[in-house]
């Protein structure tokens, strides 16, 4: 590689460091904030952040002049989503569900090792889950993660467990390597997820893996409530939900 050939690569790098950040909570942050985040020096931020501004892959406020993804990066997302075949026969079957449970409901797709979510229907109530479309999620917590991850190359996902540490989000996060296994090996066996209080208090969620005509599993459905009173019996109600609806979903997966 010559010298130029070696900064490209290194400018490419940052470029996508930055890009990967501010696909993350809270999803606007000062030139200070992305300094520390990361590590990239003031000026070689500041410089790919106007390159960015210029082609509508980012903008800067001007109230409180902070940095957030722009409408170019919506037009890509946009293309992603719809180079899934199913996408817009599958959205009003989960409109339906969530009209029927009155809890929210998404789907997520697993690309690779990485778990995104490509649908989030949120209904309007005092407590949010705050679950959003294009969010990557973690093997060790939640239904997409854990449902997903059970369904992938066994041999990829303990090498993948073995290359990271887990930190305990609520009380039930899953961060041991045979933990995370032995609830694989459940979900498999039970054909469902349910995750219960391991991404915030309160918070439950259930959810069941869809096939595509090859018989793989890349994608799963899932509805969340806030936990409440006896919430056991809701979980069987959501499931039944779910399961009822399968058929209809997976008729549309390629």
């Amino acid at each position: 590689m010559t010298i130029h050939q070696v900064e490209t690569s290194l400018s490419v790098e940052k470029s996508i460091i930055i890009l990967k950040q501010l696909c993350k909570v809270p999803f606007e942050y000062r030139l200070s904030d992305l300094v520390k985040l990361t590590n990239i020096n003031r000026t070689t931020l500041y410089r790919i952040l106007n390159t960015f501004e210029e082609q509508g892959l980012v903008i800067k406020t001007q109230q409180n002049k902070v940095y957030k993804l722009g409408p170019m990066a919506y037009q890509m997302g946009a293309v992603y989503l719809n180079s899934f075949e199913f996408s817009d026969k599958v959205y009003p079957v989960l409109k339906e569900i969530a009209a029927i449970s009155k809890e929210s409901v998404g789907l997520a797709v697993r690309e690779g090792d990485r778990v995104i979510s490509l649908y989030e229907i949120e209904i309007d109530q005092p407590l949010k889950m705050n679950y959003r479309a294009g969010l990557l999620y973690p093997m060790n917590r939640g239904c997409y993660g854990k449902c997903l991850m059970a369904y992938h190359n066994q041999i990829r996902v303990n090498d993948m467990l073995m290359e990271q540490t887990f930190e305990k989000f609520a009380k039930n996060t899953l961060t041991k390597p045979e933990d995370i296994l032995n609830e694989y090996e459940k979900i498999r066996q039970n054909g469902y997820v349910i995750s219960d209080e391991e991404t915030y208090p309160y918070a439950v969620g259930v959810g069941i893996p869809i096939p595509n005509s090859s018989g793989e599993i890349k994608t799963c459905v899932a509805i969340s409530f806030i936990k409440k009173g006896k919430y056991n019996k809701k979980i069987d109600e959501l499931l039944e939900l779910l399961f009822e609806h399968k058929s209809e979903i997976i008729k549309y997966m390629v």
